[in-house]
């Protein structure tokens, strides 16, 4: 019962998360000034928070442009569009928002450049390039996978030409992103209006001064919050999780601490947000916890047949996550900008082998501490005699040397000081003894 009421309780708590914050508008009578975010990694979960709690805090200070620096290697088109919607907000609030991709060396791809072109402005360092944003579809039926393939192309095709065209930037070009996964370096990207210029400077804060920015600006980067967001919201970080998790609850009922089936509790309720957050399939994260009660079900069976289920289970909703992609946030397609790491599979057999030879490991370990001799036991000292170290007198209690120490014993008889009994019963810490037989 504890460990599914250990279960139970990482569900509700997983499931009382907090929630993105929201972006939150604020009416000024005049707007002024710079606010600056920079982002460097992928577009997750993680990163549409960070978004949403730069516009909002933009707003909060009545700025008037949002300078956005950004590098990114792509990321999920849940997320994508949710950053896109956050900028859209803050330009309906009436602030100018600008995406800055530097410093030297910076690149903006696939999610990234559906971001950049929903912005304002677009401004470049030199020997930085930005583009390649064909969507990878999952989860594509058998026998359908050019029909939709196609289809998804034309609907991410003509989604970046929208953003584009909406700022009066070449939404012919952009489109090429898309359906030939063309990138554009910088010089190419401003011959072909695909940004609306390169800056001069090869630094981030070179870059700001060319803008306009204040010296003194800050730049804003993604908090602990969003950072455990994205941390959490990776699938594999979050499987891994929640196999740690069970784990951890598994050794401290073979070994009651209570401190490890709260740690354990922790870590499921955190995998289990993380999931949530990236949108996992229902299924995928009902068929975990099942596995994870089948491991549980290791403590009763004892025989490993039932954590060998539990890990295998498991596994099979770990790998439907990625069968049955999140929902998309609007209309577009669910898809992915970036790859799955493939050592991930190999880390989960791994960690599920673990828990498995783990769980018959601590069983081993049990049962040998539950067969092992009591310390100072005193049943075991039934038959063995000893010598009276002060006189007793029937019915009453003396002290005796029996098997090098000394204890309390009584005796229905009187007894005296050296005479030699044995142990005949126990009696909570005290020995019944009689005067042993010469």
């Amino acid at each position: 019962m504890k460990l599914f009421m250990a279960l139970l309780v990482a569900v509700i708590l997983a499931a009382s998360a907090v929630q993105m914050a929201p972006a939150h508008a604020q009416t000024c009578a005049t707007k002024s000034g710079y606010y600056v975010a920079s982002l460097d990694g992928n577009i997750d979960p993680g990163a549409a928070d960070f978004l949403a709690s730069t516009v909002s805090n933009a707003e909060s200070a009545c700025a008037a442009n949002v300078v956005f620096v950004l590098q990114t290697n792509g990321g999920d088109s849940a997320s994508m569009e949710s950053m896109v919607s956050s900028v859209q907000g803050y330009q309906q609030w009436g602030g100018n928002f600008v995406t800055l991709v530097a410093p030297q060396g910076a690149y903006v791809f696939s999610a990234g450049s559906y971001i950049a072109e929903s912005s304002n402005q677009i401004y470049m360092e030199p020997g930085t390039t930005m583009g390649s944003a064909t969507p990878i579809v999952s989860g594509i039926p058998i026998g359908e996978a050019n029909t939709t393939m196609t289809k998804d192309i034309n609907a991410f095709s003509s989604y970046m030409t929208t953003l584009t065209q909406a700022h009066g930037r070449n939404a012919t070009a952009t489109a090429l992103m898309v359906t030939k996964g063309v990138s554009y370096p910088y010089d190419r990207a401003l011959r072909d209006h695909v940004v609306n210029g390169v800056v001069n400077s090869t630094t981030v804060a070179g870059a700001l001064a060319d803008l306009g920015v204040p010296s003194s600006a800050q730049i804003n980067t993604p908090g602990i919050r969003s950072t455990m967001i994205s941390v959490l919201s990776n699938p594999n970080v979050s499987s891994l999780l929640f196999l740690l998790g069970v784990f951890a609850v598994l050794v401290d009922v073979y070994h009651p601490t209570l401190v490890l089936s709260a740690v354990g509790v922790a870590v499921i309720a955190a995998a289990l947000f993380g999931l949530g957050v990236f949108g996992a399939s229902p299924l995928a994260v009902i068929l975990m916890v099942v596995g994870a009660a089948f491991i549980f079900l290791e403590v009763k069976i004892q025989h490993g047949i039932s954590a060998i289920i539990g890990v295998v289970v498991f596994i099979l909703g770990f790998v439907l996550i990625y069968q049955f992609p999140p929902a998309p946030a609007g209309n577009l397609p669910a898809a992915s900008f970036s790859g799955i790491p493939e050592t991930t599979y190999g880390l989960l057999v791994a960690l599920g082998t673990a828990v498995v030879i783990g769980s018959l490991f601590l069983r081993s370990v049990r049962d040998a501490l539950k067969n092992r001799p009591k310390v100072n036991d005193p049943s075991a000292l039934i038959g063995r005699e000893g010598t009276m170290e002060s006189d007793l007198k029937g019915g009453g209690k003396g002290i005796a040397n029996i098997a090098s120490e000394e204890w309390s014993v009584t005796s229905g008889e009187d007894l005296g000081r050296g005479d030699r009994v044995r142990v005949k019963a126990v009696q909570g810490n005290t020995l019944a003894v009689e005067r042993a037989k010469s």
